[in-house]
């Protein structure tokens, strides 16, 4: 009996074993399948996300000829996911269905966060124009890099204070020494910017570009020193003045 039950259980596991084994060749074939259908969603979305980035800072002649610069550069802004001041309104705009309508000569542009915003270098021909911006906050922008800054030149006759921080490696020494034309700027905070190789040396021409800008940096492994040699000389020259 046992014998005939060992044999019977013998024929059955040689009979379930190819089925087994075609059950566990179909499960990943459809594993397999599915996780590619899942790549091709997450890249179809990363795409799209990427154009409609490309569609918010491109800029529109006809649209600024209609609402004017200033209002142009600030549903740029908004858009990106940035806020603006105007100036004579203490509030914040974050989304630009909400910036109002008005005369375009009232409407002036005094601050800009662009905080997690994804602006691109495309978009800042949006500061071409721009009459009164003294403050600038660029931090944790993914896509800002040098072409961004070296931009930032029709800025020079107003901009005051200016912020980049945490904007990893597409920010280099290049685009920091491109700040050197804003000579009207009196506060520069450069904080966690990897892209940038040679701090020191960067940071000693741009503040002798910039004699009268106070400048803090914390970049690379000496960033508390720089920060304080940098604020030091500055405001010693700030003294003297």
């Amino acid at each position: 009996m046992a014998a005939l039950m060992k044999n019977a259980a013998t024929r059955m596991t040689t009979i379930l074993r190819p089925c087994t084994c075609a059950m566990v060749s179909q499960r990943n074939k459809t594993f397999k399948r599915d996780n590619i259908e899942k790549q091709k969603v997450r890249t179809k979305i990363w795409v799209d996300y990427d154009m409609l980035h490309k569609v918010f800072n491109k800029v529109d002649t006809a649209h600024i000829g209609r609402v004017g610069q200033e209002r142009a550069a600030a549903e740029w802004i908004t858009r990106c996911g940035g806020a603006v001041r105007i100036q004579d309104v203490e509030e914040w705009f974050y989304n630009y269905n909400n910036l109002g309508t008005g005369p375009l000569g009232k409407f002036v542009i005094e601050e800009i966060d662009a905080s997690w915003a994804d602006v691109q270098a495309e978009g800042f021909d949006h500061l071409d124009g721009l009459k009164a911006v003294r403050t600038m906050k660029f931090s944790s922008c993914p896509y800002l890099q040098d072409a961004c800054l070296e931009r930032l030149a029709p800025l020079s006759h107003s901009l005051h204070s200016l912020e980049i921080s945490h904007c990893g490696q597409l920010v280099t020494d290049r685009g920091i020494l491109a700040l050197q034309e804003l000579k009207q700027l009196q506060r520069l905070h450069l904080a966690d910017l990897p892209g940038v190789k040679d701090p020191e040396v960067t940071l000693q021409t741009l503040q002798s570009a910039l004699p009268s800008c106070f400048i803090t940096a914390e970049l690379g492994e000496t960033g508390a020193d720089q920060t304080a040699q940098m604020a030091s000389q500055s405001h010693g020259i700030d003294s003297i003045l």
